[in-house]
């Protein structure tokens, strides 16, 4: 397909860019500035503010699918304003769907958040962003996936792997995702559809809810010498894991998060044996090996 990803300079974007790339789709990237990332330049960038409808229309032109990801959020830093967050999330997201009604475009993901709802102006912005991709799949019949994505924001390699057991998810995971909502909704699998993308740790209800005190023993199983490394790095543990029911993803979508805190302490071990200073490394720049 020829899909356009907004936001495609981002940390979700790039990866979501490359992981299109990977998968033999055709890729135009828009954003105010061009991604750093060298393995992107196969890419068409286009600058693109998505406030501006003209700078919209010209980037939808000519595609066959839309992954909607740009956006303002509450964390991000340096801090934008209340003003900020609701122009780009919420006039952007109109400028992109009325493109794409003007365009044809049959196909569109839309970036939501698990932020989603009336705790902030960002969730706010998501909660009318969904509403709009609601009513533009009603005026148009296009297929419109929503995806809630966990936080991805970029991290302290050992805060990562904490973050993993409370809402964090592995850009690799959100960028899968995204390209199976993408090919789903190429093939109209589904009019509207909305999940969550998040982990998925497997582990049983009775260690997710006691999670402190089981944890160690079940993560010692799924990683010899796991419980060790909780201790020397002082990973804090939560009194409960967030976890969710990601079944309707793999159904409707094919797609399951592949990176868990057990894949985060299978990399952990390696580079302690390694003898490498996992407190200097930074995510996403220095990401979990999968095995």
């Amino acid at each position: 397909m020829r899909v356009l990803v907004t936001g495609a300079s981002g940390n979700g974007g790039q990866a979501v860019s490359r992981a299109l790339l990977q998968a033999g789709h055709q890729v135009r990237m828009a954003d105010v500035m061009p991604p750093a990332a060298d393995g992107l330049k196969r890419a068409e960038f286009v600058r693109c503010d998505t406030r501006t409808g003209s700078d919209v229309r010209e980037a939808v032109q000519g595609m066959e699918g839309v992954i909607h990801l740009a956006a303002w959020h509450c964390a991000h830093q340096p801090p934008v304003s209340d003003d900020t967050i609701f122009a780009v999330n919420v006039d952007g997201t109109y400028n992109v769907l009325e493109a794409c009604r003007r365009a044809g475009v049959r196909s569109i993901v839309y970036a939501s958040s698990m932020a989603y709802g009336f705790g902030s102006v960002y969730g706010v912005s998501k909660v009318i962003g969904e509403d709009l991709c609601r009513a533009y799949q009603e005026m148009t019949g296009a297929s419109i996936a929503m995806l809630r994505y966990h936080e991805f924001i970029p991290r302290p390699y050992l805060e990562f792997g904490a973050r993993l057991l409370r809402n964090g998810v592995d850009r690799r995971d959100v960028a899968s995702a995204t390209l199976a909502a993408l090919e789903a909704a190429d093939r109209q699998a589904f009019a509207l559809f909305r999940t969550i993308v998040h982990t998925d740790h497997g582990m049983p209800e009775q260690v997710r809810s006691d999670f402190r005190r089981r944890g160690p023993a079940w993560c010692e199983q799924q990683v010899p010498g796991a419980a060790a490394l909780l201790d020397k790095y002082e990973i804090p543990l939560p009194e409960e894991v967030e976890q969710h029911d990601l079944s309707e993803a793999e159904r409707v979508l094919g797609w399951k998060p592949r990176i868990d805190f057990a894949a985060f302490l299978r990399d952990l071990k390696r580079r302690d044996a390694l003898g490498g200073d996992v407190a200097r490394l930074f995510v996403p720049s220095e990401l979990p090996q999968e095995a």
